[in-house]
């Protein structure tokens, strides 16, 4: 796949003083060598935090992306090169962009061209004319004839957004925003919160142990009801995540295929699509009823709906944190900055592992991968 700048336009150059003045949020560029990035659109996804960048801004990171601490992996080299704009003239500090276009004869490019290119450069680090897949076309129905090249294809990387369908009604219901979530399915919550605790409060509930025994369920177990039902949501959703969105569809099967990129594959090969990043409610919708149906048959009304609001509720805070842990900028050394690192490591460089999802479990890692940085530091001491 390649990344750089179309061969028929001719690269920017920019003098190190020009560089030097990119060093805020707003603008912020980085060196590679004498390679020129303009990363002002990476800082919030950045897992380090923004600080990182902010600090390094106007300088060249080669030694921060070769290690050690971190070497970064081949995604992440890959994800950098879309935001290349040009090249460093280190024969010359004072002049600028204009000037040194003029002296090393590069032609001036037309106001279209340049839009053009900017498209090209950070909307994208794909070339349409050669990657596997036609961009201008819904993908939907195209990754299934990769074959033994998807599982390659679908985990390098890209950021820009993907459009899976021709028909915009199909094509709106697969996206969303994130503060959708907490409100169409908080209500729902505070109400079935208020609703059980009453039920529990009339003391008709029983858990029946054997058709002779049963317990009585008090209002006052209703928070560790709860609870179980959040946790029961984490154990199903670790196990969906690990097993159906992670499994490796065979390569012969065109429909494995497109339904794995419709799951899942789709947030892999674009991780940064804000409007992908949540589940829709019109989606969620099914999922929900379905696994309410279930705990309706299996358990009486005030424990199966107890443990069905817990697990509701611990599916919106799993959609927020996933949000968050993808454009958030969370306090270095804190939880869920350890969550954030572990979480872009898993769509970086191992993302056929599938054990990311869960964040209770990823807490566990997180902790480990932060001992693992603190020997890797003592040693370097």
């Amino acid at each position: 796949m390649n990344n750089k700048m179309s061969p028929s336009v001719s690269p920017r150059f920019f003098s190190e003083k020009e560089v030097s003045k990119h060093c805020t949020k707003d603008s912020c560029w980085v060196l590679l060598g004498t390679r020129v990035y303009d990363v002002t659109g990476f800082l919030r996804m950045h897992p380090g935090g923004e600080a990182l960048i902010l600090r390094r801004s106007g300088k060249d990171v080669s030694r921060e992306i070769e290690g050690p601490p971190h070497r970064h992996s081949e995604n992440a080299r890959r994800w950098m090169e879309q935001y290349y704009i040009g090249e460093l003239d280190r024969d010359s500090i004072d002049e600028d962009t204009e000037t040194l276009r003029h002296r090393k004869k590069i032609p001036e490019r037309t106001t279209e061209e340049e839009e053009e290119t900017s498209a090209i450069n950070k909307c994208s680090k794909v070339n349409e004319e050669t990657d596997l897949v036609d961009w201008r076309k819904p993908l939907a129905w195209q990754v299934g004839y990769l074959r033994e090249k998807y599982d390659t294809w679908v985990h390098q990387p890209v950021d820009r957004p993907i459009r899976l369908f021709e028909n915009d009604f199909f094509e709106a219901n697969t996206k969303t925003s994130w503060y959708m979530v907490p409100i169409v399915w908080m209500p729902l919550v505070i109400y079935l919160c208020w609703y059980c605790y009453s039920l529990l409060a009339q003391e008709r509930t029983r858990l029946f142990i054997t058709s002779d025994y049963s317990i009585l369920v008090h209002k006052y177990s209703f928070p560790f009801i709860f609870m179980l039902g959040m946790f029961l949501w984490s154990f199903i959703e670790y196990c969906i995540h690990r097993f159906v969105f992670h499994m490796r569809p065979p390569a012969h099967n065109y429909y494995l295929i497109t339904l794995h990129f419709l799951l899942h594959g789709q947030h892999h090969k674009s991780p940064f699509d804000g409007s992908r990043l949540v589940f829709p409610p019109s989606l969620a919708a099914i999922a929900i009823g379905a696994f309410y149906l279930i705990l309706r048959q299996l358990l009486s009304e005030g424990l199966g709906t107890s443990l069905f609001v817990g697990g509701l509720c611990g599916y919106v805070v799993y959609d927020m944190i996933h949000y968050y842990l993808h454009y958030g900028s969370p306090r270095r050394g804190s939880y869920l900055y350890g969550l954030k690192a572990y979480h872009v490591k898993h769509h970086f460089e191992h993302q056929r592992a599938g054990e990311d999802m869960r964040f209770e479990m990823m807490g566990i890692r997180a902790s480990l991968y932060k001992i693992e940085e603190l020997k890797t530091s003592a040693k370097l001491k």
